[in-house]
């Protein structure tokens, strides 16, 4: 998958959801006439009339954003996740997270998703969902787990590809500057900062004060742009010398930071 066919996914998605979102209004409106119930159309049409027009909105947007994104050429083969140190983040609709990585040349990388979910959870509402613990699954681009996280009452652990636990993470409130903290095999630890200025910009920092990754909106350099048409594309920048173990860190706190962002 590159860049422009998840644009293009996305739109398809919208435009779906703008015609089911139609066919309901139709089918409500068909049934009051012809069973002549007497029930307030004006309430009833509104928020169906919003979801169509919302989501057709949306699907030529990203329809545009597909056109406009140049096409890449490169093969996943050459995508290893855990080697790249600059990863670009898309959002894909989900019952809880699904982030795809991308590469700066708008190809695949990797994927963060629910390693098994029910279809039902996509209409139970959030409170309720989020009493479900979680199983996330962090997969290569061809599919392949590359390791996993398991989501227990106040915390995630994190799981190699041999399934073997390598550290925990611990989300904390939002509104402190530290969100989170990583505590990983031997004995090394990490915290997730808010860089100061941002809501949405964070760094994660060793022990030693080194600063391991930063996770930025808004910045992108130029000859990304041909393939990334989001201005607010969240870049992912690793330092070079992090170990997979510290990455996978990373991949937690993204995790818990966005649950439910594209539900």
């Amino acid at each position: 998958m590159s860049i422009q066919q998840h644009y293009q996914h996305t739109a398809y998605i919208s435009l779906n959801g703008s015609i089911l979102s139609a066919g309901l209004l139709v089918v409500i409106l068909a049934s009051s006439l012809l069973f002549s119930w007497n029930i307030p159309l004006t309430l009833v049409a509104v928020p169906f009339l919003f979801f169509v027009f919302s989501h057709y909105n949306r699907y030529v947007l990203y329809k545009n954003k597909s056109e406009e994104s140049a096409v890449s050429f490169h093969h996943y083969d050459n995508k290893q996740l855990f080697e790249q140190n600059n990863l670009l983040i898309g959002f894909a609709p989900a019952p809880a997270v699904r982030l795809l990585f991308f590469t700066p040349d708008g190809m695949l990388a990797g994927e963060l998703r629910e390693i098994s979910s029910k279809s039902y959870r996509w209409f139970i509402p959030y409170f309720i969902d989020k009493r479900i613990l979680k199983r996330i699954g962090i997969y290569d681009s061809k599919g392949n787990l590359e390791g996993s996280l398991i989501q227990e009452r106040n915390r995630f652990k994190i799981l190699n590809a041999n399934k073997d636990v390598i550290g925990v993470f611990y989300p904390k409130k939002a509104t402190k500057e530290t969100i989170g903290l990583a505590f990983l095999s031997g004995g090394k630890k990490m915290k997730v900062d808010r860089i100061p200025g941002s809501m949405h910009d964070f760094k994660f920092v060793h022990e030693d004060g080194k600063t391991a990754a930063r996770l930025q909106r808004g910045w992108m350099p130029l000859e990304w742009t041909k393939f990334f048409k989001e201005a607010n594309t969240p870049v992912l920048t690793f330092d070079y010398t992090m170990e997979q173990v510290d990455r996978m860190a990373v991949f937690a706190a993204l995790s818990s930071r966005y649950m439910y962002y594209e539900h």
